[in-house]
This record gives structure tokens, sequence and C-alpha cells, in this order.
């Protein structure tokens, strides 16, 4: 109806998240650039929260948009509540390999495999998780543990965790302080 009113091309209020309609406010601003700058230069993890409806998800999607002219392989996880064995099942599928096994050890090996092929091209992989605030302290300790895929010289695997503002208090707990520790950058909407 609004759209033949103000002649809009487009409904620019959908219920899914739509980059195009991201409102650039100074802290948005701010957020985009936090998460654009932890990704690009490998810095490992990087967390964004905000409260509900803030536009996280929206803000993920554009800043993994705005990485597109760079050489970037993503994994979107937008359902977290996965065991440890479906959680790097759906990362393999996701960055478009088919599991050669059924086992973590074989996954583990096939995608570190797959991510020194891709580190030795200079491209960037990264795992996003969404709604990490409902990730299972399992699932985060496994979490964790990708990280520990590294060259020499540098990380092979960014992981962005974005959720609500239950997600800084989960990290920080005392039983995820490594996890903690190894947090590059903290955004928020």
């Amino acid at each position: 109806m609004y759209t033949n009113f103000y002649k809009l091309q487009t409904c620019p209020f959908g219920t899914s998240p739509d980059p195009r309609f991201l409102y650039m406010m100074p802290h948005t601003r701010e957020a985009l650039a936090g998460l654009e700058y932890g990704i690009a230069e490998r810095k490992g993890f990087t967390v964004l929260t905000g409260e509900v409806g803030t536009g996280k998800t929206t803000l993920l999607r554009s800043a993994l948009g705005s990485l597109g002219q760079q050489r970037v392989s993503t994994s979107f996880v937008f359902n977290p509540l996965l065991d440890p064995l479906d959680f790097l099942e759906f990362v393999l599928t996701d960055f478009g390999l088919t599991p050669d096994s059924r086992t973590k050890s074989g996954m583990l090996l096939q995608l570190n495999r797959w991510l020194i092929e891709r580190y030795r091209r200079q491209e960037t992989c990264v795992v996003v998780v969404d709604e990490a605030q409902n990730l299972s302290w399992e699932l985060l300790e496994e979490i964790r543990l990708l990280t520990n895929l590294e060259s020499s010289s540098g990380k092979l695997l960014q992981i962005v965790l974005s959720g609500q503002p239950e997600l800084e208090e989960k990290l920080r707990h005392p039983s995820v302080r490594q996890l903690r520790q190894r947090i590059f950058l903290w955004c928020r909407t």
C-alpha cells in the first residue's frame, strides 16, 4: 500500500534481513567497520552483540557482502542448536564440501586440508554463527578449538559469533575464559 503512495520500487519493511535497507547510524557504522576489519585482517574471533531487532543479521550480511571484492568463503550457521558433529557437517557443506567421513576426526582433517589450500591462495574463510547466545557449552568449546587451525603465520579460519546480550554474559563465564582471551574484537549494535 505505501509502496505505491511513496513510489517505492521495493518493500523496505520485509521480514528478511536485507542489507540494502541498513540504516547507518554512528554505532552501526562502527560495528560494520569492526566486523569488516576483524574478518579481512584474519584476527580470529569477532563477537557482535545487540538487542533483539537491532539489525545484527542485516549487519552481518552487509559486512560479508562488502568483502565480496576479496576472496572470501563463508559458512553462515543460522541455527546453532546442533551437536558438534552436526555443526562440523553443516560448516563443511556450507563451504561447498561433501564430508568424506561422518567422524569428527575425519571432518576436522578434511576442513583443515581445505583451509590450508584456501590460505595458500590468499583466501579468507569465515564461519558466522548467528543466534550464538543459544550455543551449548560443548559446542562453544568445539568452536574455540577450531581456532587452533592455523598456519605458522596466521589463523586459517575467522569466526564471528553474533547474538543477543546473553551471549556477552555467556562469554564472561569462567568456564570459557580460554575462548574469551581469543576474542580480538567486540562489536555492538
